[in-house]
């Protein structure tokens, strides 16, 4: 037993020695991230910097000649001294990068000292600890090097220029400097109670929003960048200081402020340009029936999705102008969530389905589809999708199969379907070497095109056309035998007028006619 316990022992101590001793790169670079308290985490310094943060802050107490981290006198051990806790793990960071800085897209460190003991004293013994290593530390010669900003009990700002110019100030609100001394301000941090009570849930009150932003655009018109400390600590916060344009978010909670920075470009979205929804100036008539139908689908889109994009809109949807509006609801009948086959397919036929089917109904049944009724009054129709041809909610309209990725019966179908037009992205279905769908769907009277231009062309009474969308994925081919056409437009965008003028020419007795 004791040798076990040994054995463990001294796997611990290497471990700790390693997680001193060897930084690891961060992968991101979150020069916003602020990381408040750090020191009174398991891993000071380690922690936040691992996480790309850009700021990290560090309370420094003098005693004997020696500082020690700590947030009151009486947290004070022998172990955490800044030079271990702080200094090292920043020297071997330095030493194991590849090109000299500290993060990727060559981001700079901002080191915030919060002395609690008297600043000239403090910045006295960082001198002379910083001194071998200067140049690492000079940020103002060295883009590389770690910007140390000294906050708390801080030199008066005339006394500033006493100091070595690797240090810069935490700038007070309210406190005005001459320009020597607003050179050697590095930041300015303010208490958020100060402005308001809010708690970071719900949203600000217009006076409090307005009492905040004015402090943010004060100092952002100086040139500089602010920081609000004693503030909520909350998701709904940290989307808020960054609409306000608040430059650090003051965080006790890395790991959650990490994700939220890494994916907040893929969750969030604002309109730079809001277009202004189409306004009809035609009177609708009532009791009369429509003469052409446009059925736009937009996959895995619902009212949360609907109201979103009014959001990003200012409020207005070309979609929340019109006339009429009604609910459809196409969900799967074995399943709570419905994938785009039983939605499609409910779309397509009015018959609901269980998910991965397609075209039939729960027994695997055939049901007649939009194209089909139409054909039968002699109605032209046609699909026109970024989606590949052979995607679950285009291939709904012609299609009867019971699994969704059975894409060559799928491809096969549109033998029987009475489309006129097909529109989409290619599938290897339709280039197998003998080239036998092809042939087969030519003799159904299909033409067979690459490209929406070419569908301006055609005079063919039938045609599939395969085009790539320069936004969606990327096909491996476009038809038999050729390599992908490169294009430059968006498919739906360009397609949509030379399809209706295609169906148009050859409406038939009833509609686009």
């Amino acid at each position: 037993m004791k040798h076990h316990i040994c054995i463990l022992s001294l796997g611990i101590t290497l471990l700790s020695s390693l997680s001193a001793s060897a930084q690891i790169r961060p992968e991101a670079y979150l020069g916003n991230a602020h990381s408040h308290n750090d020191y009174t985490r398991n891993n000071p310094f380690t922690q936040a910097y691992g996480l790309g943060f850009g700021s990290i802050e560090v309370d420094l107490y003098l005693r004997d000649g020696e500082l020690y981290v700590a947030h009151e006198p009486q947290e004070i051990t022998a172990s955490r001294t800044f030079d271990k806790l702080y200094l090292a793990p920043i020297l071997d960071a330095f030493a194991t990068s590849s090109d000299g800085y500290l993060y990727p897209k060559q981001g700079q460190l901002q080191l915030l000292i919060d002395p609690k003991t008297d600043g000239k004293e403090i910045l006295q013994v960082l001198t002379k600890k910083l001194a071998p290593h200067r140049a690492l530390f000079d940020s103002r010669n060295n883009p590389k090097a770690v910007k140390l900003v000294i906050s708390g009990r801080k030199p008066k700002a005339v006394d500033f220029k006493n100091f070595d110019d690797i240090f810069f100030f935490d700038g007070d609100l309210g406190e005005v400097y001459n320009e020597e001394q607003l050179a050697r301000i590095g930041l300015f941090s303010a208490p958020f109670p100060a402005f308001t009570k809010w708690n970071g849930l719900g949203r600000l009150t217009d006076a409090d929003l307005e009492k905040v932003s004015i402090a943010v655009d004060s100092v952002h018109q100086l040139g500089k960048k602010i920081r609000f400390w004693a503030s909520p600590d909350t998701k709904t916060a940290w989307y808020e200081w960054i609409k306000i344009g608040i430059d650090y978010i003051n965080t006790d909670k890395p790991h959650e402020v990490s994700r939220f920075l890494q994916s907040y470009d893929q969750v969030s979205y604002q309109e730079q340009q809001p277009y202004k929804p189409y306004q009809s100036t035609r009177q609708y008539a009532i009791g009369k029936k429509p003469k052409n139908v446009i059925l736009l689908i937009s996959d895995g889109a619902g009212l949360s999705q609907l109201w979103a994009a009014a959001l990003a809109n200012r409020g207005q949807l070309n979609v929340l102008q019109m006339p009429y509006t009604g609910y459809l609801y196409t969900g799967s009948t074995d399943n709570y969530h419905t994938d785009s086959a039983a939605g499609g397919s409910a779309l397509a036929t009015g018959v609901k389905t269980k998910n991965r089917y397609i075209g039939v109904d729960t027994l695997g049944l055939a049901v007649t589809n939009i194209p089909d009724r139409l054909a039968e009054i002699q109605m032209a129709s046609g699909i026109l999708s970024n989606d590949r041809v052979t995607g679950v909610t285009p291939s709904a309209f012609y299609t009867h199969v019971n699994e969704r990725d059975l894409s060559d019966s799928i491809a096969q179908d549109l033998l029987d379907s009475k489309l006129d037009l097909v529109v989409g992205g290619f599938h290897p279905a339709f280039a197998k070497a003998d080239s036998s769908l092809i042939k087969q769907l030519k003799g159904k009277g299909f033409a067979i095109k690459d490209g929406v231009e070419a569908l301006r062309k055609t005079k063919a009474p039938r045609v599939i056309v395969f085009a790539e969308d320069k936004v969606s994925r990327e096909w491996d081919k476009l038809s038999a035998g050729q390599e992908k056409i490169k294009t430059d437009y968006r498919l739906i965008e360009d397609a949509f007028a030379p399809s209706v003028d295609f169906l148009q020419q050859r409406g038939g007795k009833h509609g686009f006619s």
